[in-house]
């Protein structure tokens, strides 16, 4: 049996492999309790099966492929995920029976881990400072530890150069998936009664009546907050052409789903995304220097240029939807203490009762993270009913609610740590035109534009999601470290001494 942590150096994307994803996605559905039991089980049995068939074969990079595949679905998101249960069972399960050395190696810095530890302790004691029963409590409890010990573990996985394609290319396969999907909800074109493919509510209604659509990932603001962050990952290897060193092929299939992702965003009708997007371009322009190739800009722009004049005529995507969207904001006395105060943002209300709650929140503590809608409402809206927006849409003030003031340091602190060693290592390797070293560029800019946009949402809303991203983040830190210790790129720095991460 191969050690935890072995690095498979498989380069192509196994068909087989997908089939296992959309089984388990397809099997997603049938574990709602609306089905009967022995439907639940058998759908739930299947599940954690095909994630024991990646560990019992050592091939570990594929297990962490499908759980993160499967956290862009929703199903059983308010008691912390059917794939996440399934797949800590498993893991356990394999560790106890099969594989019982719990390696110390790991890519994520000794800081890092020590804030998960404080974490889970701070999350322990904040729900007790609130008032649901004791076997709610104990819950909330198990569903953090849950997402934080296969955060934990997925640092285990070492990636080689050659599993960073095959996860671009089984994420960007997926990615085209859900934008299928967010056509539909925009335009209708057949209902699904599937929540693999899910549909929009036809008697949802939207701000100024404009569809929005969210992809599989039931959040219209988070499917733009993804969309733009696959941008930021792919758009440096682009327009510095190192996506090309493999195959030509890559780089047209980088610029497909980067175009993809555009039209997401425009989908989705969320100005933040929209607003972020030109930002994304022009850090990627300024940190590649000398290396941005000038002939793909215009390449790029003559391309963009031709397809918004084939729409105009066709009317394919709506690009009008941030200036609808926008009709009631004043831009003339637009400031900065009305977008701080959520005022124009449709966050007036609930940002200053957010803010009045953190105001008042221990130091030490909050009241306590939970995935449960109702949970939540009860305890961080202090009963006011079910009908409360279930969040602060705001990851700042949410954090301080819910840990307290030293968790919420703790949870920005868990990205900036890496945000400035992944910055670090790419001043030290910018002049390298491989596309691994311009990924790391895509992650850096990725998490940056991603606290940016905190400001307005919070990605611990929902489980799903909350693991969606602690995964780009465990991704993020195997790359600092593939960089750092593992990759051929090395022979190729002069007079350069790397050492692990501390």
């Amino acid at each position: 049996m191969k050690p935890l942590g072995f690095t498979d150096n498989s380069v192509s994307v196994d068909k087989w492999n997908l089939v296992k994803i959309a089984v388990q996605i397809v099997l997603g559905q049938f574990t709602f309790s609306i089905y009967p039991f022995p439907v639940v089980i058998g759908s739930i049995t299947v599940i954690a099966g095909l994630f024991f068939l990646s560990l019992y074969r050592g091939d570990y990079f594929f297990f962490l492929m499908q759980l993160f595949i499967c956290n862009h679905f929703m199903f059983g998101y308010e008691n912390g995920g059917v794939y996440n249960m399934a797949a800590t069972v498993v893991l356990l399960g394999y560790l106890g029976f099969y594989n019982n050395r719990f390696l110390p190696v790991s890519v994520m810095s000794k800081t890092t881990i020590s804030i998960i530890v404080a974490l889970v302790i701070i999350q322990m004691i904040s729900v007790l400072n609130n008032g649901n029963a004791f076997g709610i409590k104990i819950s909330a409890v198990l569903i953090f530890c849950n997402l934080m010990f296969l955060f934990f573990y997925s640092s285990k996985i070492k990636i080689s150069e050659d599993n960073f394609y095959s996860f671009l290319k089984i994420t960007g396969v997926f990615f085209i998936y859900s934008f299928c999907i967010a056509l539909n909800q925009k335009y209708s074109f057949f209902y699904s009664p599937f929540a693999f493919f899910p549909s929009l509510d036809p008697n949802a209604e939207y701000e100024y009546g404009i569809l929005r659509s969210v992809g599989t990932l039931g959040n219209f603001e988070y499917y733009a907050e993804y969309s733009v962050s696959i941008i930021a990952l792919l758009l440096p290897g682009i327009l510095s052409n190192s996506a090309s060193e493999k195959k030509i092929t890559f780089l047209y299939f980088c610029c497909t789903i980067v175009f993809v992702g555009a039209l997401s965003i425009f989908l989705s009708g969320t100005r933040s995304s929209i607003l972020l997007l030109p930002l994304v371009v022009l850090m990627v322009c300024l940190f590649l220097g000398k290396r941005l190739k000038i002939r793909i800009i215009i390449r790029a722009s003559i391309a963009i240029s031709v397809f918004m004049i084939i729409n105009s005529g066709l009317h394919l995507i709506d690009f009008d939807v941030f200036s609808k969207r926008s009709q009631g904001v004043d831009m003339k006395k637009l400031t900065i203490a009305k977008i701080i105060s959520g005022e124009d943002m449709n966050r007036g209300p609930i940002f200053a009762y957010g803010i009045n709650k953190a105001l008042n929140s221990s130091l030490f503590y909050g009241e306590g993270y939970f995935t449960n809608r109702a949970e939540y409402v009860r305890v961080h809206f202090d009963n006011m009913g079910t009908d409360v927006i279930p969040d602060y849409h705001n990851l700042y003030m949410s954090a301080i609610v819910i840990w307290g003031y030293l968790g919420a340091i703790l949870v920005l602190g868990l990205f900036l740590e890496t945000i400035i060693r992944g910055f670090r290592l790419y001043f030290r390797l910018r002049h390298l035109n491989h596309f691994m070293v311009d990924l790391l560029l895509g992650f850096n800019i990725l998490f940056s534009i991603f606290l940016i946009n905190q400001f307005k949402i919070e990605f611990i809303r929902d489980a799903n999601y909350f693991l969606l991203i602690l995964i780009l983040l465990s991704f993020y830190n195997s790359l600092i470290y593939l960089l750092k210790e593992n990759s051929v790129i090395i022979k190729r720095i002069p007079d350069t001494t790397f050492t692990s991460p501390q």
